[in-house]
């Protein structure tokens, strides 16, 4: 799994490929790659986590009707953009993410490959956020496609606390940040993929 971090004067820009880019070619970002000179080389992978059950927490949350898309918009705006395929399934998410931020995550293995069931099903939970923050009760599962077979957790944050600023009070949504995701289409979100780390930190 690729996560890239822009950091400059005026921005602080991250980006996670949840599926492989088509850009394999990454040589220029990876000649100057910064993330080795802040974390350790044995916490720059990805942990497989076989043994925790997080049934009973994914179980508090509301899981809501519409697919994530359908809501876009109406319940819920988002920081950036969010790459999709026709389907609905993200490729990728398009975040606010420091140095600081992104440093911590990496360093504390934040990014975690979980194995789990749920609604009789076997899944993987793809965690964007320390576990704490990906399995909050107050977040919120959103499906992918009417298949039910890739979900996004999400929490809903006030767009102020963000830095958000709307014209209007009607014109004001929840900010949606992705703290996780839930499959089991290996065609799709392929574990070989996910379990490779590439954590990519650049100076802009």
């Amino acid at each position: 799994m690729r996560i890239t971090c822009f950091h400059g004067n005026y921005s602080n820009m991250g980006y996670i490929y949840l599926t492989s880019p088509k850009d394999e070619n990454n040589n220029e970002y990876l000649s100057s790659n910064e993330i080795s000179q802040y974390v350790s080389k044995e916490h720059l992978h990805i942990p497989y986590v076989t043994d925790l059950d997080i049934t009973a927490s994914l179980i508090q949350m509301v899981v809501s009707e519409n697919p994530f898309k359908f809501d876009y918009g109406n319940s819920y705006d988002t920081e950036y953009g969010n790459d999709m395929d026709m389907q609905g399934y993200i490729k990728g998410i398009e975040l606010s993410l420091t140095k600081d931020r992104f440093v911590d995550l990496v360093s504390n293995q934040a990014f975690k490959v979980i194995q789990t069931e749920w609604k009789d099903q076997e899944f993987r939970l793809v965690t964007f956020d320390h576990l704490e923050h990906v399995l909050h009760p107050e977040n919120i599962i959103y499906k992918l496609t009417d298949e039910k077979d890739a979900f996004v957790i999400v929490q809903l944050c006030k767009p102020e606390g963000l830095g958000f600023h709307y014209s209007s009070e009607a014109e004001q949504l929840p900010i949606a940040l992705f703290k996780g995701l839930l499959s089991s289409r290996e065609d799709i979100y392929s574990l070989e993929y996910l379990m490779k780390p590439e954590f990519i930190m650049c100076q802009g």
